[in-house]
Formats: structure tokens, sequence, C-alpha cells
């Protein structure tokens, strides 16, 4: 089997893979785009510091610690070296247990072995793995902050697990706690003791220790060793004949099953026959004493088959030819390179461990990120290895560039590590492969079919939509003082789904929290239509016919975003939903009315189901609902607009002279769709100097009792009552035969009789009615 056809095979909910060496550029061309299209949710790689060191060099590699995690593992006594992948989903799990690093070679280019186990057939081997992972989270001798996730990887493989029958002829042994060598001891003396020994790996030490050890341990001197005819992988290292060994072993080419094939070895496999039947190891062990005896983390899996008779049939052949200059060995470490550190960005703090080697103390600190490097000040690691320091502005330049580095320097000591966007990996864990197109729009170089995409999604489940729930934004520095992150409009109001919602799992951790926050201020972010220098932008390059299908391909997603809006914004103002947001219905439509710039009319069919909706006018985007609320009754062409917005101001609490003209900045698609013209700053001048009926009513009440005339009424002017309410400011006796209401009653205080519509509607807009001979004076806002 391919594994990369397992990569695509279903939507596994979490993917974990462990690795030596590392090739991100490979990892991200290949392997996370199988998962994405198979609508993988979670990948985590962790991989040795070697291997994160490699990874940090390529630039070329832009979604580590966003699209998916790293975790460096050190392993204080040699390398860490299992190469598995876990393929899981709520009730199931596949391993991948083999040879192969997470490369281009480890997947294809190099002569590899790979397991593919399941509960099915090897459900002893699936527990063994949990046990692993289980004891990489505890061991003394790893150093990682990778046990909670670990723990998990554990958890999901007994759960798939937990029913399965377990046969004993398929086991996964590793070497935390243990050796590879004891366990080929233990199982053969319960064969009957081994009779032969065959050795396929591409390394070897050059004395020969590792080989010689085992043969000792076994008590066998029948030792083989496959020779490749197309040569081994070179590593750094280590030799790939024990040619300076005392011992004579025999080589043989073992043709079946690795035959030349003009790829150079890289797998690793042993067969032990025994008088009681047969054994064969596979997996990241070579026949090195660091790898069979300990010293390294290595995993393989043992095929028990008790009293068979067949085994390999290997020819004699000629041990390889001594290399002119040898190689030192593929886990050897030199005392030059570059540190291996853990980070992770959360809202404005980057919190970083050092996992090899140790330093304590004042470091400086920086941050690279594709396009630039930053330092971001002094910091202080403490005696556990830790570093917390502020980055303002970080996050956002993740969204936007991909990948960040974090590098701490200390003298001449240098360390480094992917800064992990905790944000990121909270949405990529708990909505799956929709997590991309929420990245895009976070960044603002979302598509019409990312658009499209998020609002049928949310359109299916309203619960999915980020509500508003408050949340801190900023990080405290070591003075005290506070920085916002990037997120605009002031402090954020953050997120939680529904815990109903499939897949989101526990509710109100605040990485998700802050994941919503994130999405709910990109949605109140102008960015402009996309023809105004996005995607559609013609090519020259690019021939008439393919603008057409492109545009018409952008139109059709338009088209659908625009539907799926007409049938979700309904959910969002329903006063008896839990999905009712009108702040946030403001914001898609603002987002949708930039981005796709739907007719003027359409605009303002949303804007009036909206606009009544709003209850508050305070919070982070306060800004963006008045600017909409002055436009839209603005350029209504109805009378009186400056009063009737005055009164919507008064009645939420907000003083008309507190308006900014600058707010009408967050909103420049409904400008350019419903006011072009539009005089901001005369329009809030009338506001300020108009009153509403009720405020009129209030002046008239002053005046009556002061027996003064009251200036310049509006209202209260065209109403037929007027005369008489003159005759009122000086006649007492007239005056204290009115009713003066706090709200507008639906019926006459006096007979109870309901008002007429007309009289309903002069009461309200105008400030006075009668019934019964007797005036009522509305005096509410």
């Amino acid at each position: 089997m391919d594994p990369l056809d397992l990569l695509s095979a279903a939507p596994w909910r979490s993917v974990t893979f462990t690795t030596y060496a590392l090739s991100l550029s490979f990892f991200e061309a290949v392997v996370l785009d199988r998962l994405i299209r198979g609508g993988g949710q979670s990948a985590l790689i962790l991989a040795d510091p070697e291997g994160v060191r490699s990874g940090l060099s390529e630039e070329g590699a832009r979604r580590a610690g966003r699209d998916y995690e790293i975790e460096p593992i050190a392993c204080t006594t040699g390398v860490f070296h299992p190469k598995i992948s876990v393929f899981a989903t709520a009730e199931d799990a596949h391993l991948l247990v083999g040879s192969g690093n997470l490369t281009f070679g480890g997947w294809g280019g190099n002569l590899e072995l790979v397991e593919h186990l399941h509960p099915s057939f090897a459900a002893d081997a699936v527990n063994d793995a949990a046990d692993l992972f289980e004891l990489l989270s505890i061991s003394d001798h790893i150093r990682t902050e990778a046990g909670p996730a670990c723990i998990r990887v554990a958890e999901s493989l007994r759960a798939a697990n937990r029913t399965a029958t377990k046969t004993g002829d398929v086991r996964l042994v590793h070497s935390v706690g243990g050796s590879i060598a004891a366990e080929i001891q233990r199982f053969a003396d319960e064969l009957g003791g081994a009779l032969q020994i065959t050795v396929v790996s591409p390394y070897h030490d050059l004395d020969g220790r590792g080989v010689d050890a085992l043969s000792d341990a076994l008590s066998c001197d029948n030792v083989r060793l496959h020779a490749h005819p197309d040569g081994t992988v070179r590593g750094l290292g280590a030799a790939c004949w024990p040619f300076d060994g005392t011992r004579k072993r025999k080589a043989v080419n073992v043709a079946t099953p690795f035959a030349a094939d003009d790829r150079p070895l890289h797998a690793k496999a042993i067969e032990v026959v025994c008088r009681r039947g047969r054994l064969l190891i596979s997996g990241s062990a070579n026949s090195t004493h660091a790898g069979l005896f300990g010293a390294n983390v290595e995993a393989s899996v043992f095929r028990i088959q008790r009293n068979a008779q067949l085994g390999w049939k290997p020819l004699s052949a000629p041990p390889p030819q001594r290399p002119e200059v040898d190689t030192t060995d593929e886990e050897e470490e030199t005392n030059d390179r570059v540190g291996v550190l853990r980070a992770s960005l959360e809202g404005g703090m980057v919190k970083a461990t050092v996992i090899t080697p140790a330093i304590r103390g004042s470091v400086t600190v920086y941050v690279r990120s594709v396009r630039k490097t930053r330092e971001l000040g002094q910091g202080d690691i403490n005696g556990e290895g830790r570093l917390i320091i502020g980055a303002p502005g970080l996050e956002q330049e993740a969204w936007e560039s991909g990948r960040l580095v974090l590098r701490i320097e200390q003298g001449e000591k240098v360390l480094e590590g992917f800064i992990a966007i905790s944000a990121a990996s909270e949405l990529v864990r708990r909505v799956g492969p929709m997590a991309i197109r929420i990245f895009a729009i976070l960044a603002g170089n979302e598509t019409p079919a990312d658009v499209a995409a998020i609002l049928a999604w949310f359109r299916e489940d309203p619960d999915r939509l980020p509500s508003a729930a408050k949340i801190s934004g900023t990080f405290a520095g070591e003075d005290g003082d506070e920085a916002s992150t990037f997120v605009h409009l002031g402090a954020l109001q953050g997120a939680a789904l529904s815990n109903t919602h499939q897949g989101v799992g526990e509710g109100g951790s605040v990485a998700w929290k802050h994941a919503m926050a994130l999405l709910r201020s990109a949605f109140s972010t102008p960015r402009g239509a996309w023809n105004a220098g996005g995607e559609t932008d013609d090519d020259d390059d690019e021939d008439h016919d393919a603008r057409e299908k492109r545009a018409r391909k952008q139109d059709q997603q338009n088209t659908k975003s625009l539907e799926n809006f007409d049938a979700l914004l309904p959910k969002m103002l329903d006063a008896t939903s839990a999905s009712a947001d009108p702040l946030l219905a403001l914001a898609l439509t603002h987002f949708i009315a930039d981005r796709i710039r739907p007719s003027p009319a359409k605009v303002r069919q949303w804007l009036g189901k909206i606009m009544p909706a709003i209850s508050s006018y305070t919070g982070p985007t306060a800004n963006q609902a008045l600017a909409s609320l002055l436009v839209y009754y603005g350029t209504d062409g109805a009378p009186n607009c400056a009063s009737r917005v005055r009164r919507t101001l008064l009645k939420h609490g907000v003083d008309p002279i507190t308006l900014d003209p600058l707010s009408f900045e967050t909103i420049p698609a409904f400008i350019d769709l419903l006011a072009q013209g539009f005089d901001v700053t005369e329009f809030i001048v009338a506001i300020c100097g108009a009153k509403t009926a009720g405020e009129e009513v209030r002046a008239y009440l002053t005046a009556a009792a002061a027996g003064a005339t009251l200036i310049d009424p509006l209202f209260l002017a065209k109403s037929e009552y007027w005369p008489q309410l003159q005759k009122a400011l000086t006649d007492r006796a007239l005056f204290e035969k009115f009713y003066i209401v706090e709200t507008p009653p639906p019926a006459c205080p006096r007979c109870h009789m309901t008002f007429p519509r007309a009289r309903s509607g002069d009461l309200r807009q105008l400030g006075v009615t009668t019934c019964c001979g007797r005036l009522i004076l509305n005096k509410a806002l």
C-alpha cells in the first residue's frame, strides 16, 4: 500500500507523524495537501531537533505553526529516531511504522520498508504504540513540550483499540525505557533460541559493535548482513558496513523483498530464525549499537511467526567497497549547531521553552518571518528553561505571511524554533478543512469561493457563528503597560461555538475564543472589491477566454454568497434564537458589500432589517454601527432624517456631540454604494442641532411651567393642535388638563380606548395627540 493513499482515505480527526529527518517543503506540498483534500483536521509533527533544524532552513515552507504543528523532541541519551504515522478518527485508528523519515526520500525516493497496522489484526501493536506515546510524555530522558499532545495520541489509539482482539502475533517494540535488542532476545527465547540472524540496514557501526552485541545477546554467531547492490543512503555518517569489525560477517543479497531498483537502501529489517519459529523485525532501528541497545528512541514492528519453516532466501554477495573518506555517524551531533526551542504565540505574547541545549539567564529575542527579522527585545530564561515576551502585531504578520521563527541569542549561543499560533491550532483541530478558508479570511487573501463556502457553513448551522463574548486582546509588558494586539476596533469581542456543534468538542478555551475573536474582527475590516486588486485582475500572460472563464466562475461564487447570506440573515436577527447577533450581521453585510459590491437596493434592504434590531451602540464595533446608522437614515430620502437619527442615538445613550466623522472610514462600501456625495460632517452638525419630538415636548413643558414662549417648534407646530398648545403656554388651567406620558401608551389614559393608528402615529412622531377632548403629550425621546 502506498502511504500517500492513506492520507486522503478518510477525514482524519488527527494525524501525527514522528521523524528524525524532516523536509517541510515535502510535507506541505505532498502530505498536507493530501490530508486537506481528504478532509483531515489536525496535523502534528514530532521531530528530533536535527529535523527541526533542517526545517528552519527551508524558507519555501510557510505553513508551519499555522496549518500544522511541529514539536521538537530531544532524547538526552541519543536521538529521537522513530518513524510512525498515526491516523485517527473518533472511533478508528491506522498506524504506519517504518524506516522512512518525513522527507521526499523517505516517502518514495529511497528503498524503505513500512508496516500498515490496524486494530483488526494488530491490536497488541496498537496498544504498544499507545504506551510509547504515553511514555514520551513522562520519560526522564525526553525533553519536549509535546506531552499533552502525546497523551491525546495515546488516548485516540486506545479508544480505537478498546474492543479489538489481541493475538500477540504482531507487536510494536520501542526503546523508551528499554531496548530493541532486549525485546528481540526475549521473543527469540520464547521461540526456542536463535539459529540464524539476517540483518538489512543502511547503517552499521564502523567496528560492528551493534551487530556483535546482538549476536552475543542471542548466542548466535550465524549472522548475515545484506549488501545492497544499489548502495545505501548516505547520512551524516554511519558506515554502510562494519569495515573495522574484528568478526567476519557473511555478506548476502536478500533480493526478496529488498531487490535492487536503482534506489539506495534505507530500510531496516532483521530476520531471526529460531528453533520453533521466526521473528521479523522492521522499523526505525539501524544495526548500530545506539539503534539496537537503547541510546536512541526507536520503534520497530515485531511479527512473531510460531512454528514457521520458511524464511528469506538470500544469495551470497560481495561486501560493499569501503569509501575513501569515512562519513560520521548518522546520529552524531556537532556542538556548533543552532539549538532548538519550542514557541507559541498566544494573543500578543510569545511563550518559549528551550529544548536543547540548556541555557538560562538574559537573552536577546528576535522573530523572523518570510519578510523580515525584527528584535522583540531582552528576555530572561528562567530555571525551567522558559521565556515569555510581548510581541504586539506579530499575529497579524503570521496570518499574512505564514510561518514565524523565534531566535534567541546569548553570546555565541543561538537557539531557534517555529512559533505555533495557538488560535490557528484550535481552528484546525475544531473545524478541520474549513480552517483553511478561515485562515484566508484572517490573512485578507480570501477568494470568492472561500466566502461562499464559509457563508454556506454558517447557514448550515448558525451556531457556528462567532458570538460575542468578552475576552482580553492585550498583554502586560514588563512594566505592567498594556499593548493591544493587531485586532482593530479596540478590545476584542471573543467568541465560542455552541457545544452542540459537531466536532467542536470542549468549548471555552482561551485559544479558541481568541480565534473566533480574530474572525469576528476580520469581518469588520474593509478590504475593497476583488476586481479592484485581487485574483480577478487581468494577467498579460492570460488569454481572453481564460479571463472570461475566471470571471464567470467568480460571478457564480458571488451569487452563491448572496443566496447564502439572504438565508442566513433572518437567523442572525431572530431575537428568540441563540444565534441572534445584529452587530455581527452588520459586519458581515459590510464585508459582503465591500468584496462583492451587490446592488445598492440589496444593501439597503439588508440594512433595513438590521438597523432596527441593533440594541446597543457600545463596544469595539460601535463606530461601524453608528456610521451605518447615519448613512442608512441620512440617505433614505425621508423627512426629518437628522431628528430621527438623533432620537435613535439618544434612546441608546449616545450623545450626538461625540459622533466622529472618521468613523465613516469603517464602512467604505456603504459610502460607495449608498452615500456618494453625502456630507458626513454637515449631517452630524444637523443631528447635533436638531431636536426629537420628545425633546421638543420637554422644552414645551419647561416653557409652559415658566409661562414663556416656545422657540422654533418643529414637530408641535406641524400638529393640528398647535393653536391649543400655544394658548396653554399662558393658560394654566388649560395646561393642567393635558395628559403627560413618559412612553406612548396604546390607549387613552382616560377612557382606555385603543388609539386609532393615525393618532398613535402622531403621538410617536409629533409628540402630541388627543382623545376625550384632552391633549396627550409624549415626552419620551
